[in-house]
């Protein structure tokens, strides 16, 4: 039986299951908690907590689906391998739309950036100069090739792991757990809708597909991404404490919660503007996210044409991220509106029915190795 074939890797560099967890990790968590909080607590009020646990029961199964998928091919990307699968028309069809549906979470990435600089900090500077600024260093990063880009995150992400857990430690004692009372106020279906919104966050996961390959202990990374998931929890928990601080209903309105919170901190007179220590490690964590969806992207349509460097590619999709994150959405709020109601169905179709049905369609043809 084929065992998933040799195909063209073209990345040379290889990370451990444990850097790549700490990529997963860093790629979701590094906007998940920023502005969701306010998109979830519009949608379930109270029982925004109950919506992540639903979320991360949602996830765990995209997860099983991406890794039994992925282990079939071992030395392929899903690019690659969904030629195999089902022909190269249709097969090269489904992977130029994993491709577009990773260049527009960039340009959306960029476009999120842009507004916290300039909604929290500095609202007379153009969109365009914060969405081509970290462009162009997320462009350097993924001209260096991914063992950098997990290197640098093994550096950046402890410090946001202390942001979130400071965070969350130093609100505590102001929360009114009251406000998350009486317990499924708008009922189930609502709750149900705000865990698709978060999982359709948490499903970036599936990026594993392109990166697992890449793995120097490949069959240690379904419980390290367990373990990702868990994590990834915790951290939205802390996130939806916004709603103890301010009720449900004045979360709802507030653009980013996260730093409403920050600014909530009160630790005495000497410890002030914190929220520009803690804004500065989430930039960093956008910074590697933008950087991993750059890296994936170039790959992917090197890989989708047939080239031997993705390196040469960096350019133009660094200038389609930039397009998109200034043209796709009108204002702060479109931005919302596109996570509640559109990007939710459009994640899950291409992290989830995608996926399965390559996973359904190579089981039943026999193709790749064996889980």
């Amino acid at each position: 039986m084929d065992q998933g074939g040799e195909g063209n890797l073209i990345e040379k560099g290889r990370i451990s299951s444990r850097q790549l967890a700490m990529l997963l990790f860093t790629l979701v968590v590094s906007t998940i908690d920023v502005y969701l909080p306010a998109v979830v607590a519009g949608v379930a009020g109270r029982d925004a907590w109950i919506a992540i646990f639903l979320a991360v029961f949602y996830a765990l199964i995209i997860w099983w689906v991406a890794i039994a998928l992925a282990s079939r091919f071992p030395r392929q990307t899903v690019i690659q391998y969904s030629k195999q699968v089902l022909g190269p028309i249709l097969g090269g069809f489904v992977g130029l739309l994993l491709i577009l549906f990773f260049i527009f979470v960039g340009g959306t990435i960029a476009r999120i950036l842009g507004d916290i600089m300039a909604t929290a900090f500095m609202p007379r500077t153009p969109l365009v100069v914060f969405a081509a600024a970290v462009v162009v260093v997320a462009f350097y990063a993924a001209f260096c090739g991914l063992e950098v880009i997990a290197r640098v995150n093994e550096i950046l992400l402890p410090l946001g792991v202390a942001a979130i857990i400071f965070v969350g430690a130093a609100c505590l004692p102001q929360v009114d757990f009251s406000n998350f009372l009486p317990v499924l106020e708008k009922g189930l279906g609502r709750v149900n809708w705000a865990s698709i919104i978060l999982v359709s966050i948490l499903a970036e996961i599936v990026i594993v597909l392109m990166l697992y390959p890449y793995l120097s202990d490949q069959p240690r990374v379904g419980v390290s991404g367990l373990w990702v998931i868990l994590g990834l929890g915790l951290a939205m928990l802390i996130g939806v404490l916004a709603i103890g601080l301010f009720s449900a209903e004045v979360t709802a309105a507030m653009n980013f919660p996260a730093l409403e919170m920050v600014r909530s901190i009160r630790l005495g007179p000497l410890m002030t503007h914190l929220d520009v220590v803690i804004v500065a490690v989430w930039v960093g964590g956008i910074f590697i996210k933008l950087a991993l969806l750059y890296y994936v992207t170039a790959l992917g349509l090197a890989q989708w044409l047939g080239l031997n460097s993705y390196r040469s590619l960096l350019a133009p999709v660094g200038i389609w991220m930039v397009a998109l994150a200034l043209s796709a959405y009108h204002s702060l709020n479109d931005v919302f509106v596109v996570e509640a109601r559109v990007f939710p169905g459009d994640a899950l179709f291409h992290t989830l029915f995608i996926p399965l049905f390559l996973l359904a369609v190579a089981r039943f043809r026999g193709s790749g190795a064996e889980s």
